[in-house]
């Protein structure tokens, strides 16, 4: 199909601006205000899109719908994930991340009808959103605004380093590419504009010269002080390839060598490559150690669950709980020391496997090698090198953090990824009309997508409302925890229990308030419902307070004794199990577990640690302290 100039025009337009603002959003109503206002912004401005969409359809002659192989295969990849989430797997839970990819489903739907010419202006507004961020980053370390998380100075709009450096190092390469082939972009668009004055094509030049160079000077300058290895490595990699193909440095070099230099060039560059990761691995040792401990764990389950995975966002339902299985099973090793509650996989290509399976992951690497064998003419290859040089850059930041939790990075990859099907020169025409389709056919498929685009949209924007309420209710009810008003925030959740009962973090949160409350019995609910959406040492504290308030102490125990296998090195645990048998009158397990806390290798001294450590000294000598639980 195609549309019309005007109202093409007004929803690129409407994309373009969804690229520049969503990455800028953070409205601090919502709860995870980072996370979540922008997905709301986002579920808002698709379904503003798609009403413009629907009614561009109506009332222009749709034509022709061509597909690639990539738009199949990716079509098959978000139904196996759907089938797979809802279908082969016994539970599923509220999932952000599934309703964005929806989302993007959807939107991918409408860039694909954009012509590849005009992504230009697409790839523009990406890079205008990375130099906004990259100034916010810097005015965060200058100290004129604060970051969004108490322990680093810069985070952007993103809740800390990782997902901003994440987000930089996608639009890193299209700002540098835009540049390098800065040429031929702007010989393209002033072909596209020959009525145009000979100002406006002088404007058009400096907007594609200097944008995609301010670009350029303002990430790499802030690149650097978010202490982000993996985001250096995709940055370099990145930047290697792009430079290689515009000045074939290494191609030229290795021209005029003979073989035995060419032998000596590759070991010595190859020696420096590995010296560099060395290097990248001992600045922050102890979060490599870390990630390298995940990375351990999680293959465990890939081996528990190889062929489906456990479902889509499910990765941190399990991942704790084989945090806690290994170290009971081991006892407290060195990899206690990095060990901590664990959200992300920290390698998306891990995770994916963890949460899709191999059958999942076979679809992924089909789609990853038809990315690189789509057929594009000559004259489009630069645009070609932009879309793979990002890919790049993406996959290796990807080996070290989480990406795909990223909304504004995810949307990056869907504008590329529609961007290649356009280009793609093999696509194939599966419905068509033309000067002979008859009339009635042409109403009645107007008539059917304008009833089935209603009907979504008009659920689409009553589930959005609900959603936005339920996030504002839920960070009313954290805040008025903080002040102590326990019955206050129970009110508060129980109004967005019936939205967020599926929510992991939010049922947390409420068992948690519920057990300060001393309201024992509906806590164990609540945790318990919890436990099938997420796990961490907080859920099974809080667990074990519920228990033991009322005086289930056996459950108690277990749980205090997870929480203190899923992070050994933790005093809090061992301190509630200490406690909970001098309350149960077992003296004899009450000294055994106080002096197993004396004795234990501090590892972050503290002042809690300090009144635990008393603590313990009372229960072993028998002289009352009074340090309140």
């Amino acid at each position: 199909m195609s549309l019309t100039k005007a109202p093409y025009y007004v929803l690129m337009l409407t994309i373009g601006l969804l690229l520049v603002v969503l990455p800028q959003i953070n409205i601090t109503d919502y709860v995870q205000s980072t996370i979540t206002s922008k997905f709301i912004v986002f579920a808002l401005s698709c379904l503003m899109i798609v009403g413009a969409f629907i009614a561009m359809f109506l009332f222009y002659k749709p034509k022709a719908i061509q597909v690639s192989k990539l738009d199949i295969i990716l079509l098959l990849l978000v139904g196996y994930i759907t089938i797979n989430r809802y279908l082969i797997q016994p539970d599923y839970g509220f999932s952000i991340r599934y309703m964005e990819l929806l989302g993007l489903g959807v939107l991918y739907i409408i860039l694909r009808d954009i012509s590849y010419k005009n992504y230009v202006w697409l790839l523009l507004a990406i890079v205008i959103s990375g130099i906004i961020q990259a100034i916010y980053g810097n005015l965060q370390l200058l100290g004129y605004y604060s970051s969004n998380h108490s322990g680093f100075k810069l985070t952007g709009s993103f809740f800390n380093p990782g997902p901003y450096a994440g987000f930089l190092v996608a639009v890193w390469p299209i700002a540098l590419s835009m540049y390098l082939f800065k040429e031929k972009l702007i010989e393209q668009l002033q072909a596209q504009t020959n009525g145009n004055s000979k100002l406006a094509n002088t404007i058009l030049g400096y907007v594609f010269e200097y944008i995609p160079l301010l670009g350029v000077i303002s990430i790499i300058l802030v690149i650097p002080a978010t202490h982000s290895r993996g985001a250096w490595l995709a940055v370099l990699l990145s930047s290697f390839v792009l430079l290689e193909f515009k000045y074939h440095f290494v191609k030229n070099t290795l021209n005029r060598i003979n073989i035995t230099k060419k032998i000596a060039l590759i070991i010595f560059t190859l020696s420096i490559f590995f010296t560099g990761l060395l290097g990248i691995y001992h600045f922050k040792k102890g979060s490599a150690d870390g990630r390298l401990f995940i990375w351990k764990v999680t293959t465990e389950i890939i081996k528990d669950y190889p062929i489906a995975g456990v479902g889509f966002d499910r990765f941190k339902t399990h991942y704790m709980n084989y945090q806690a299985d290994y170290f009971l099973k081991h006892g407290e090793t060195s990899e206690a020391l990095v060990a901590d509650n664990t959200y992300y996989a920290f390698n998306e290509w891990l995770q994916f496997i963890v949460e899709n399976g191999l059958m999942g992951f076979l679809l992924l690497a089909i789609g990853v090698y038809m990315l690189f064998k789509i057929k594009v003419r000559d004259k489009n290859s630069y645009y070609f090198l932009i879309t793979k040089s990002t890919f790049l850059s993406i996959g290796v930041f990807a080996l070290f953090s989480y990406p795909m939790q990223i909304l504004p990075i995810k949307l990056i990859l869907l504008v590329l990824l529609a961007l290649l099907g356009s280009l793609d020169i093999q696509k194939h025409t599966v419905f068509n009309i033309d000067k002979n389709t008859k009339s009635y056919a042409i109403w009645s498929l107007k008539t059917m997508v304008f009833v089935l685009g209603l009907a979504g949209l008009s659920i689409g924007v009553s589930y959005t409302q609900t959603l936005d309420s339920g996030f504002k209710t839920w960070k009313s009810a954290l805040n008025i925890y903080k002040y102590g008003d326990y019955e206050g925030a129970i009110d508060e959740y129980a109004k967005a229990y019936p939205i967020l009962k599926k929510e992991g973090e939010f049922l947390m949160n409420y068992g948690k308030t519920l057990s300060m409350a001393k309201q024992n019995k509906r806590a164990i609910q609540i945790l318990e419902k919890s436990k099938q959406h997420l796990n961490t040492t907080i859920i099974e504290t809080a667990l074990g307070d519920a228990y033991r308030g009322v005086k289930e102490y056996n459950k108690a125990e277990t749980a205090y004794q997870y929480a203190g296998n899923m992070i050994p090195v933790r005093f809090y645990p061992l301190y509630l199990q200490a406690k909970l048998y001098e309350e149960s009158d077992q003296k004899d397990k009450a000294i055994t577990m106080a002096k197993v806390i004396l004795n234990k290798e501090i590892k972050v001294p503290s002042t809690a640690i300090k009144e635990i450590k008393a603590e313990m000294k009372r229960i072993v000598t028998k002289k009352p302290l009074g340090l309140k639980d």
